[in-house]
């Protein structure tokens, strides 16, 4: 038989149940009043200042997106945030009151209040900071401002001059006979070829690619199954923080291999692309893989096939660990799940989708 608590000990309790969760450790929720421009300098000097008095250091999520500008002819990223002046803190209650001694510029969101009376301040649970984190990444983690590597671009690729005395033209690539230098050419009044010389990579940007609607022939390699699965199993040791010499030997041996091939039309580029996508990312050369990343969001609108979309989208999530790349990835495969005997391209794809979800631990 349950015995009531006498009056004092109930009031002991309610008195000790607030101060108990002043202590849990949280996700919550601030703001910046005077706008986004500054908005983590404080959080970063009262860190430093925890640092050097020995006191418990506290984390903040300010998720920010790459915005780049023209700034006086040249072509500057600066970081802007993604969620104007918000911010999320991982600390308990007492830890904010003391950020906002040290840092008054911070506010904290307006207290909630229960039916017993009790009250807390707006927090969100550890697994959707996971999940906005993983969204702000997604938004953050394209830049663009890449080098295009230029051995990966193809006669008829057309391209928009975007910096000096040819800004504003429309030209077309082409590739000299017996030689594998690219020279960029500008058609003009629909018959004459005229060479664009100097023209730096940084100053012009991939507009459309080449589609050629001749009969494809697969460069060597491209179909190499045994070679696209050890780049899959690299890649997932490589998120698991476990890359050996053998995987960075794999990737490079692979790029020098591939990055020179040409493929014509956007199927064999998709093959292409996920092949040197994992390598680079697997090297940790963020150019190059921006770069390849830059032509392929030109050429995702001419993909037409889905089997050749959906190995590109499932190499895309891969790589980048980007939650609008793996909802597109599961939109195209889940339905094949459903096939009484999907053929056994359709298996790979399955199971590496698998992989990916289970590595990046989604």
């Amino acid at each position: 038989m349950a015995v009531a608590p006498k009056s004092g000990h109930t009031k002991l309790l309610k008195s000790v149940k607030p101060v108990l969760d002043r202590k849990i450790v949280r996700w919550y929720l601030m703001f910046f009043p005077f706008g986004k421009k500054g908005l983590t300098v404080g959080l970063d000097r009262e860190l430093e200042r925890r640092k050097w008095s020995g006191e418990t250091p506290f984390e903040y999520f300010a998720p920010t997106y790459a915005e780049t500008k023209d700034v006086d002819g040249k072509l500057v990223t600066t970081q802007e945030s993604l969620l104007y002046n918000y911010f999320f803190i991982h600390c308990n209650e007492d830890d904010l009151f003391v950020l906002k001694r040290n840092q008054p510029q911070y506010s904290v969101l307006r207290r909630v209040t229960n039916s017993d009376g009790s009250y807390y301040y707006p927090y969100v649970k550890d697994s959707t900071i996971k999940t906005l984190q993983w969204i702000a990444r997604s938004y953050g983690g394209y830049i663009p401002l890449y080098l295009l590597d230029q051995t990966l671009l193809i006669k008829g690729d057309r391209i928009k001059i975007t910096k000096g005395q040819f800004k504003g033209i429309e030209a077309h690539l082409v590739t000299r006979p017996k030689s594998t230098v690219s020279q960029i050419m500008v058609f003009v009044d629909n018959w004459m070829c005229v060479p664009l010389m100097n023209v730096h990579p940084t100053q012009y940007e991939v507009i459309d690619i080449n589609d050629s609607k001749e009969r494809e022939k697969c460069p060597h390699g491209l179909d190499n199954s045994n070679l696209s699965q050890e780049l899959h199993d690299a890649l997932c040791r490589f998120h698991k923080g476990e890359t050996t010499e053998e995987d960075t030997k794999l990737a490079k041996n692979t790029y020098l291999m591939f990055s020179e091939l040409k493929a014509d039309t956007s199927i064999l580029r998709c093959k292409l692309y996920s092949i040197l996508l994992p390598a680079c990312t697997i090297l940790g050369d963020k150019d190059k893989t921006g770069g390849i990343l830059k032509l392929i969001q030109v050429m995702l609108p001419k993909i037409t096939a889905e089997q050749s979309l959906a190995l590109l989208m499932v190499t895309l999530y891969g790589c980048t660990d980007n939650v609008f790349y793996h909802e597109k990835a599961h939109q195209l495969i889940e339905s094949w799940k459903r096939e009484e005997a999907p053929k056994k391209s359709k298996q790979i794809l399955i199971q590496r989708l698998a992989d990916y979800d289970k590595c990046l631990e989604h």
